[in-house]
């Protein structure tokens, strides 16, 4: 099963073009496997304030309203433990009391780092639905497992509005990188984005796994990336190494703590400000390869201020250290950071920052 014998252009949206704007949906799904670990940007979506636990009945009811506000007609029900949901025929038949389409998916869906149908998969579901699983989080699409936020601490609309992830996918000829940008398809066609994330931890990057992009597999670059050349900084103010991962409006990178570096005191210990400047480095490493262009240079920005700096251990020299980011407002080009310092998973300092970074005017 392939999203797009579902999702794809084949099936009649007569106003598809409508689903370009920022809060438009036009179909659901709602997934019902079983919870997953969806990595470290979960830390941020869920600070405590929502248990992880199934939705309940009423508030899937509010989830279904909140979509049929939004333009939603066709509710899918999916997933291998679908049919064992107790409550399954009462969702069926509130969606259908609100004029909804509805239709059960409990095969798999094919999204593999390797799969034998290489064909191009002409999906472009990324520009009109998205998935909500059964704990709340809500995700572009199955191959795409980035949550973008959870309906239990944000309206669905808001989480929808605010994402960066699905902004860039609602428009796939300014944004998709490599030959699929170009592709004669585009219109019909944004490559297996899935396919595309498992394969290069890149959601935007070309999918290699289309057999018309075999002669570019070496051109195209994956994560882990050295951030030369995608943050503004250069030696020796340059303190992180690597951008290891991207989810919504964050990001975890890699810092290695060698002796000639800033910000280092007499002891070998690392000086509290540098903690700032990795939070600062990592999230224009995040906006750099978001909008990494041909001439490959990288977004001018600012560290414009800080606030609530938590320091609960001390790194020194050798040291390995874990820095996730998080962009939770924004207002043009400016933003309000989070951002977590760790070293083999014991949390070292912890703060905001605010930042200001050049962005296109057309973004």
């Amino acid at each position: 099963m392939h999203c797009s014998d579902t999702f794809g252009s084949g099936k009649a949206y007569d106003s598809m073009n409508e689903s370009v704007q920022k809060t438009a949906l036009l179909a659901l799904e709602i997934n019902f496997d079983s919870s997953r670990d969806f990595g470290f940007s979960t830390i941020f979506i869920n600070d405590g304030s929502f248990s992880d636990t199934r939705l309940t009945e009423e508030e899937l009811h509010d989830v279904i309203t909140q979509s049929k506000a939004l333009g939603v007609r066709e509710i899918i029900f999916s997933g291998k433990e679908v049919l064992s949901y107790i409550s399954l025929k009462e969702l069926i038949s509130f969606a259908r009391n609100l004029d909804l389409e509805t239709a059960l998916l409990k095969d798999d869906y094919l999204c593999l780092a390797t799969s034998g149908k290489n064909d191009p998969p002409f999906c472009v579901r990324h520009r009109f639905s998205c998935i909500i699983t059964s704990y709340g989080y809500v995700l572009p699409c199955p191959g795409l497992e980035i949550p973008l936020g959870n309906v239990r601490s944000q309206k669905l609309a808001d989480i929808i509005k605010d994402s960066e992830i699905l902004s860039d996918l609602k428009d796939p000829i300014n944004k998709i990188k490599g030959p699929c940008r170009y592709c004669e398809n585009i219109g019909i066609c944004c490559g297996c984005r899935g396919r595309a994330y498992l394969v290069t931890g890149d959601y935007l990057a070309s999918d290699l796994m289309c057999i018309k992009n075999k002669s570019v597999e070496h051109d195209t670059v994956s994560l882990p990336l050295p951030v030369d050349g995608i943050i503004p900084q250069k030696p020796p103010m340059c303190i992180i190494d690597t951008l290891d991962t991207l989810a919504e409006r964050s990001a975890s990178c890699s810092a290695l703590i060698k002796k000639d570096m800033p910000f280092i005191e007499d002891d070998g210990s690392v000086d509290n400000v540098a903690y700032l400047e990795m939070i600062a480095q990592s999230i224009a490493a995040l906006n750099g390869f978001r909008n990494m262009n041909e001439s490959g240079a990288s977004p001018e920005g600012y560290l414009l201020g800080a606030k609530n700096l938590v320091i609960l251990g001390r790194a020194t020299e050798g040291d390995r250290l874990s820095i996730m980011v998080f962009k939770y407002a924004r207002y043009g080009g400016f933003g309000i950071v989070k951002g977590i310092v760790s070293k083999n998973n014991q949390v070292l300092a912890r703060g905001e920052i605010k930042v200001w970074h050049k962005i296109d005017e057309s973004d």
